[in-house]
């Protein structure tokens, strides 16, 4: 054959067919013969593997119509002078500017240069090459193939990259946002799967398992799986462990990820190898799950601190009452409970759980003679006693933290009773915040049913038939009905909660 492919004879030789899955070269040309000459001499041509895949257009509608169906075009061998003397310019402007495409390469042929003068046209127009159809033999031909091609390779890996850190990026965000352990590992996961779809790889199919080191046990901290015992997990899993870092296996990786409180492993199947910039961002993406960890850590740190130091003000104020701290743990557990019956989120079950044991802070303001006498109080003493709902919110309610104003609302709020004869405002319905409601129905179902160091519980069926009695009166109907439905998980709180009874002589010796 003819080095120079411009003489060569195509006669009626038909354009071969091309393997699907090669670089994507469109021809945009309006004489057919450069279209077979371009195919017939480049049919054959691999670079790093992969064959071409020729797009065939013949004016500059059609090349534009096309581009707009595949953003994935690597070279544009596009002619100058078609429908007019500019319409290949016309297309260069529509493929940076309207489809803002800077990836594709783009070389211009043409076989009138005087058209359009190569100074004017590489000056003004973002273009990657200039070629008079005269100069392009077959050698040439693959060297400016082999060039675009590598170029444009590189850019797309640059591109791989920039959007991996990107997606670490705001992957990373998601996960800071957990404040809980459970959410942090199901943002980690979800983030995971978002981030295996890096590269060119492209990893559709994917199966994941998130595990708690606990001494010898894998524990899973997703509901569906079973616990391991160390000794008997995938061997990739104890190759994790033993090296204490990310292990990358061609079907399957495990993300290692460890603080002084928590020793996670995410085990993941995958069913196409990674590539080198997956396991490049999939690392970064460790370390940012490691620091995410830390944080968790801290806040755990923060809300037990939180939670004991809630504790101790709550057992201190029963105590002076004559109380006992169970009383403040059992209430704060049947309030976690119909917080989660009533379909709130973990995590704000859990602020209204912590706040519970405050709903009496307001008897530190109540004197003595008052909050300990043994017998009956006068009209005078009760009106006295009332006053520490109020008190309790006055003094939780300047607080900037949310623990202290749930606190606050349910302190000045659980005396308040559903048919508006409660106290300190005489409130009705759910004109009473429910955080109130919650804890009014948990503190009494617990005074009543459980035995105390001075006094012992209400028979259960009686307890029941109080309740039923006060449903719509004292208690919102529908956490009475909640209650009565699941009783089991309520007096299972207050079986493994138990005071002791100490006799009716209890308070008399303090």
């Amino acid at each position: 054959m003819d080095d120079n492919i411009l003489i060569i004879d195509d006669g009626d030789l038909p354009i071969p067919d091309t393997p699907q899955g090669g670089w994507k070269v469109m021809i945009v040309d309006d004489e057919p013969e450069v279209h077979h000459i371009t195919t017939i001499t480049l049919n054959k041509f691999i670079f790093d593997d992969r064959p071409i895949s020729f797009f065939h257009a013949y004016s500059a509608a059609d090349a534009k119509e096309q581009l707009l169906t595949n953003p994935d075009i690597a070279l544009l061998l596009l002619d100058v002078v078609m429908e007019t003397d500019h319409s290949g310019l016309d297309v260069v402007k529509f493929i940076r500017d309207d489809l803002q495409n800077k990836m594709v390469r783009i070389v211009l042929r043409t076989g009138q240069p005087g058209q359009a003068p190569e100074d004017d046209v590489v000056n003004n127009y973002d273009i990657n090459d200039y070629k008079d159809k005269t100069e392009l033999t077959s050698q040439k031909l693959r060297t400016l193939l082999r060039a675009s091609l590598r170029s444009y390779r590189d850019i797309c890996i640059l591109e791989s990259h920039r959007k991996g850190l990107e997606k670490v990026i705001a992957a990373s965000k998601g996960i800071f946002e957990k404040r809980a352990l459970r959410q942090f590992v199901e943002g980690a996961q979800e983030q995971l799967g978002a981030l295996l779809y890096l590269g060119e790889t492209q990893i559709y199919d994917v199966k994941q398992c998130a595990y708690e080191v606990r001494d010898q046990l894998l524990e899973p901290l997703l509901p569906g799986l079973s616990a391991i015992l160390l000794s008997e997990a995938p061997a990739i899993l104890r190759q994790a462990m033993a090296l204490k870092s990310n292990i990358y296996a061609p079907d399957q990786m495990v993300l290692y990820c460890q603080n002084s409180r928590h020793h996670l492993l995410f085990h993941i199947e995958i069913f196409r190898p990674l590539s080198q910039i997956d396991t490049g961002l999939l690392s970064l993406f460790t370390e940012n799950i490691v620091v995410a960890l830390e944080n968790i850590r801290l806040n755990e740190v923060i809300a037990d601190n939180q939670r004991e130091i809630i504790y101790r003000i709550g057992e201190l104020i029963e105590t002076r009452s004559k109380e006992s701290g169970l009383h403040v743990k059992r209430v704060a557990l049947y309030t976690e409970q119909f917080c989660l019956l009533l379909g709130m989120s973990e995590e704000q079950s859990e602020l209204i759980k912590r706040a519970s044991p405050l709903h009496d802070i307001g008897k530190v303001g109540i004197p003595d003679a008052v909050l300990q006498k043994p017998g009956k109080f006068t009209p005078e003493e009760w009106d006295v006693m009332k006053t520490h709902a109020q008190l309790g919110q006055d003094m939780l309610s300047g607080s900037n933290l949310t623990l202290f104003q749930i606190g606050a609302t349910i302190a000045g709020n659980h005396h308040e009773k559903w048919d508006g004869n409660g106290y300190p405002r005489g409130l009705q319905g759910t004109d009473i915040p429910l955080e109130g409601r919650i804890v009014a129905l948990a503190d009494v179902f617990d005074a009543l049913c459980s035995d105390r160091c001075y006094k012992r519980a209400w028979p259960l069926d009686d307890v029941l038939a109080f309740i039923e009695q006060e449903k719509g009166k004292h208690f919102d109907p529908t956490l009475v009905t909640l209650m009565m439905a699941n009783l089991d998980k309520f007096l299972a709180i207050r079986d493994e909660y138990k005071d002791v009874y100490l006799g009716e002589h209890y308070l008399s010796e303090q």
